[in-house]
């Protein structure tokens, strides 16, 4: 006792370990304040952090701190590498909210390759938020210049009974901070706080806390409902038993070609913002005879092609995976698809995408998925491309995807699935003359990115109507019939910055940042042709919903899953937005608030946790056509 009142008397204890000490923590406030201002928090999250949860992110940053200190044992030394690692991060996670539209996540590790092949396309600009993350390193550096100065000259070296105490010390802070933070039965944070969208628990909770809570679903990474039983699932699907096609089914000898295209960037900025372009950028794909138009609501902005594509493929909402890039890590093997589907009916299939094998693993996970064959950037052999942009035009990959459809069994019904890349940003790699649409709107910085991705999209358009041409002399030749459906996978990085506040109420305004076109075509009489409007802004579906139109209006039989979404559509057209539901007049609605809404949702997570869920027993029969169809 003596000897410990003696040492909180010396003044070498208060100056010379203690205030450093302190410091360190100063320097993690710091940290956490860069994480939060690169996740874009808003200001009244920012306050709403406190009292608990803006010093729960700073000692968990703090945690790192410790563990330098643990292996170095000089506090000047250990505040600076963490400042400068937090800086880092916080940059990182900047730019990847910026292009991709979400938080740079633990999953992110794996998308590495990914990240890396088209990160050589963008342009990075030095924002005011990237300065401010980097000055905050002025006063880190400040913090350890003190703490140099405060430790004096360098003593002899360490015996091994302080260094082992050095240790413990830090091992006990750190399981100190960390079990009574997230993992102690009554946590100061929850435990599971992923619901709606990403940003609800990174903005309330943290950006650290998040990324904690983001590493632990990775172990586990489908989130199981509370409500979620197999005879909820059951339940659920015996709702929709007495669901009626919109579209009479037809026989097997008449059963279509499907090609399904999953179109790069491809958006509609008329949702957002009125550009004043020069030419009608979707005029085609607006006005197509014979056609269904729409929007499909994307699970990202500007970034999350897989995302997109596994809803568009699997028709399970990325809502129960809020961690993960699907083909990264889930297991496809086996797993019930449009693919699957359509193989069950007879379909020769295909995938095809002219680029790298090697972005999201979609060699082996489409492989996984069934496909019998796929293709990438070697079978596609035009390699035209637009100006000095890198990437092939659609209108060239269309014309060698062509190559590859008609070297398909003849015998057979054909699938096809495309991933286009001709619109993949950055958007500056053209020089101006070479823009072919032009925006009257002054959008500062973005004028030049706005000039040239339009006119990506202008060419998009216009290939599109190449390749309905393509399919339509391919019916008069021959009679065989296909239908098309092609949507965007998200829109361009950029939107959240030139969109128009006043066009609709915050929430709104996300869900039409993330609403794509989406078009299906027939090259014989579609039914219900026309029967969408291209001048309704709400008339917007899930990504994971196009499938099942798709199949409907091809008058294929259905899954009861298909059939689940489908009657689930005449109440509710979009369940993944954010915080919202939209309902079939397009007004949204919070969850929770609306109680026929919630019922319709409950079902479908039900279902789709038993066709995935790690604790399910999945009934093969809820995704199979019955015998009887």
């Amino acid at each position: 006792m003596q000897h410990l009142l003696k040492t909180l008397r010396s003044r070498d204890f208060w100056l010379r370990q203690f205030l450093p000490f302190a410091l360190a923590i100063a320097a993690a406030f710091i940290a956490r304040y860069q994480l939060e201002v690169s996740d874009g928090v808003t200001p009244d999250y920012l306050a709403g952090q406190w009292p608990l949860y803006a010093p729960l992110n700073a000692f968990t940053a703090f945690c790192i701190t410790l563990l330098l200190f643990a292996l170095c044992g000089r506090w000047w030394l250990s505040t600076g590498i963490s400042g400068v690692l937090f800086t880092v991060l916080a940059i990182a996670n900047y730019y990847t909210r910026d292009l991709h539209g979400t938080a740079l996540m633990p999953q992110d590790v794996l998308n590495i390759t990914t990240a890396a092949a088209v990160m050589g396309s963008y342009t990075l600009r030095i924002t005011s938020t990237v300065k401010t993350i980097a000055l905050c390193l002025v006063p880190v550096a400040a913090i350890a210049a003190v703490q140099r100065w405060l430790s004096g000259p360098k003593k002899g070296k360490i015996g091994w009974p302080r260094r082992l105490g050095r240790w413990a010390g830090c091992a006990a802070g750190i399981f100190a901070i960390l079990y009574v933070g997230y993992f102690a039965p009554f946590s100061i944070k929850p435990k599971q706080t992923y619901g709606w969208a990403w940003q609800t628990t990174y903005y309330t909770y943290g950006y650290l806390a998040g990324t904690i809570e983001s590493a632990g679903l990775l172990m586990n990474p489908i989130v199981e409902p509370d409500y979620y039983s197999d005879e909820a699932a059951a339940e659920a699907a015996a709702r929709a038993a007495d669901y009626t096609p919109a579209v009479q089914t037809v026989s097997e000898q008449e059963y279509p070609d499907v090609v399904l295209i999953l179109s790069e960037s491809l958006y509609d900025f008329d949702l957002v913002t009125d550009t004043g372009a020069d030419q009608d950028v979707l005029s085609v794909i607006k006005n197509t005879p014979n056609s269904i138009y729409g929007h499909t609501v994307s699970p990202h902005v500007g970034g999350g092609t897989n995302s997109s594509e596994y809803e568009m493929l699997t028709s399970n909402s990325m809502m129960l995976m809020p961690s993960i890039t699907p083909f990264n890590w889930l297991n496809l093997y086996n797993a019930n698809s449009i693919v699957s589907y359509l193989e069950d009916l007879g379909y020769a299939t295909l995938a095809a995408h002219p680029y790298t094998n090697s972005n999201y693993r979609r060699n082996s996970a489409w492989l996984n998925l069934g496909f019998d064959e796929v293709y990438f950037q070697d079978s596609f052999p035009t390699k035209e491309t637009y100006g000095n942009r890198p990437y092939q035009t659609d209108s060239a990959t269309y014309r060698d995807f062509e190559t590859l459809y008609e070297a398909m069994p003849a015998d057979q019904p054909r699938f096809t699935f495309l991933v286009s890349i001709q619109s993949h940003g950055d958007y500056n790699m053209n020089d101006a003359e070479l823009d072919l649409v032009h925006a009257a709107t002054d959008y500062g910085e973005y004028d030049d990115l706005m000039d040239e991705y339009l006119s990506c999209i202008y060419l998009t358009d216009q290939a599109f109507g190449e390749l309905t041409e393509y399919f339509t002399n391919l019916y008069e030749e021959t009679g065989r019939k296909v239908i098309v459906a092609l949507a965007g996978d998200h829109a361009p990085s950029f939107v959240t910055h030139v969109s128009d506040a006043s066009v609709a109420p915050e929430n709104d305004l996300q869900i039409l940042q993330r609403s794509t076109p989406y078009v299906i075509w027939a090259n014989y009489p579609l039914e219900n042709a026309g029967e969408t409007s291209a001048n309704d802004p709400y008339n917007r579906i899930d990504m994971c919903m196009l499938a099942p139109v798709l199949a409907e209006q091809a008058g294929l039989p259905l899954t009861p899953y298909y059939s689940y979404m489908l009657a689930m559509r005449e109440d509710v057209t979009v369940f993944t937005a954010g915080n919202d539901f939209m309902d079939a007049s397009g007004v949204t609605h919070t969850y929770g608030e609306n109680a026929a809404m919630d019922e319709w949702v409950h079902g479908y997570f039900a279902l789709e946790y038993n066709n995935i869920g790690t604790h399910a027993h999945r009934n093969q029969a809820l995704f199979t056509v019955p015998e009887s169809k």
